[in-house]
């Protein structure tokens, strides 16, 4: 019991209790702010940053083997009959063959950028910017200085927050990545070198057009 129980004189009211569905709200408040606290954790931040790329990979590669599939039918059926396929047929082949090779190649440049990582820090602010850049397969959005600390040093430790800005800050100087004086954050073009690495780290599939 505590004091504002004991000195509560005998004919003030109860204090009201919590209804079933203000506890109910309690408790989803609380799981969200746990749940939460999970997702900004760094580690679970690169535990799904790792499962979005090995699934971009993995989309990649059935889309490659059912176009490369389909072209094969094609082929066999007309083929046989000594024949071109009508028009419309390869211009989808053609279209779908474009597409294909973009995607592999914003996959292999995501993979030059990545490369340039010198460090866990710099790997970590690296992924969230290719995330953001469409030329590296992710989308098109705006990547904020200050954004990113939140993101990558959720715990505001100053330790945390300025291992950030050292990546930061060096993958500037090294011209990865450009901030603009309103604190966007962007990732630079690749310099020949780091995409010719990228062609060697994924071969091209044999049987594959």
């Amino acid at each position: 019991m505590n004091l504002r129980n004991l000195i509560r004189r005998p004919s003030d009211p109860a204090p009201p209790a919590d209804t079933p569905d203000q506890e109910a709200r309690g408790f989803r408040a609380a799981a969200r702010r746990a749940a939460e606290t999970v997702w900004r954790d760094p580690r679970v931040q690169d535990a799904r940053a790792g499962l979005r790329d090995r699934a971009q990979e993995w989309r990649s590669e059935v889309r490659q083997r059912a176009d490369t599939h389909l072209e094969q039918i094609i082929e066999r059926r007309y083929g046989g009959q000594g024949t071109a396929p009508p028009e419309a047929v390869s211009a989808l082949l053609s279209q779908r063959r474009r597409e294909r090779e973009a995607r592999v190649g914003q996959l292999r440049a995501r993979q030059a950028l990545l490369s340039l990582a010198q460090g866990t820090e710099q790997r970590r602010v690296l992924t969230q910017v290719a995330q953001a850049t469409p030329w590296a397969g992710g989308e098109a959005r705006e990547v904020r200085y200050t954004a990113l600390l939140d993101q990558l040093a959720p715990s505001g430790r100053a330790d945390a927050e300025m291992a950030v800005h050292r990546a930061l800050w060096t993958l500037a100087e090294r011209r990865v990545l450009a901030v603009s004086p309103h604190g966007v954050v962007t990732a630079c073009p690749l310099p020949p070198a780091s995409l010719a690495g990228s062609l060697l780290a994924l071969p091209e599939r044999s049987g594959e057009g």
